[in-house]
């Protein structure tokens, strides 16, 4: 029996996701013989990688050991739970505390940094939808949409948007400006220009260097 404990090299994590960006989802659980995730995500502002598969590859790559499905579970006592242990960021796992909470979109951007050029696509996915409340975990790292039934979100990256369509499954929206499977380069973003940013807002201010929030 595999012991989660065991994983704790996090360079062989991240070298498990790089596999993953390289060789395409799908290539990736086949190859190490893992479903897709239903709830735990690890995720990063290049896209969200399935938990369990990541813990699975990432523990053979530090041990040399494959890592059967049936050998390990994925939730918040499992694999997720481990890799959040090391730091990194998992959705379907960030309990309740330190969450900061809101009653509008426009309140949560204010403390969450996304670029200018991606807030029309993600006002235009919110105004299809009914949300009743957003947060913010406390990792920091997205701004979760929570709907009236309390269940179902959105999860709101800097750079893609991902929504459930159904029970068990899930989209992926990429927006304009983004790190998708890009090496941790911004799309479409001028080299060498630094972005400017709004000290109020905290959002990327427009070529005209105006913020429309101010």
């Amino acid at each position: 029996m595999v012991s989660y404990a065991e994983l704790t090299d996090r360079a062989s994590v991240e070298s498990a996701m790089a596999e993953f960006d390289q060789i395409g989802r799908d290539a990736f659980l086949q190859k190490y013989g893992y479903g897709e995730a239903k709830e735990y995500f690890v995720v990063t502002e290049s896209g969200r990688y399935d938990s369990k598969a990541v813990f699975g590859a990432a523990y053979e790559l530090q041990h040399g050991v494959a890592v059967a499905h049936q050998e390990i579970s994925g939730g918040r006592n499992g694999a997720a739970g481990r890799l959040a242990e090391l730091g990194f960021d998992i959705e379907g796992i960030d309990d309740q505390t330190g969450r900061r909470r809101f009653d509008s979109f426009e309140e949560a951007l204010q403390h969450y940094r996304i670029p200018f050029e991606n807030l029309p696509m993600i006002r235009e996915f919110l105004a299809g939808r009914r949300f009743t409340e957003y947060y913010i975990p406390s990792s920091g790292s997205y701004i979760a949409a929570v709907p009236e039934d309390g269940m179902t979100k959105a999860f709101i990256h800097s750079g893609y948007i991902w929504h459930r369509v159904a029970k068990g499954e899930g989209a992926e929206i990429e927006l304009p400006i983004n790190r998708i499977r890009s090496g941790g380069y911004w799309r479409n973003a001028k080299p060498g220009r630094p972005k400017e940013l709004c000290q109020t807002h905290f959002v990327e201010l427009p070529s005209s260097g105006v913020c429309p929030y101010c």
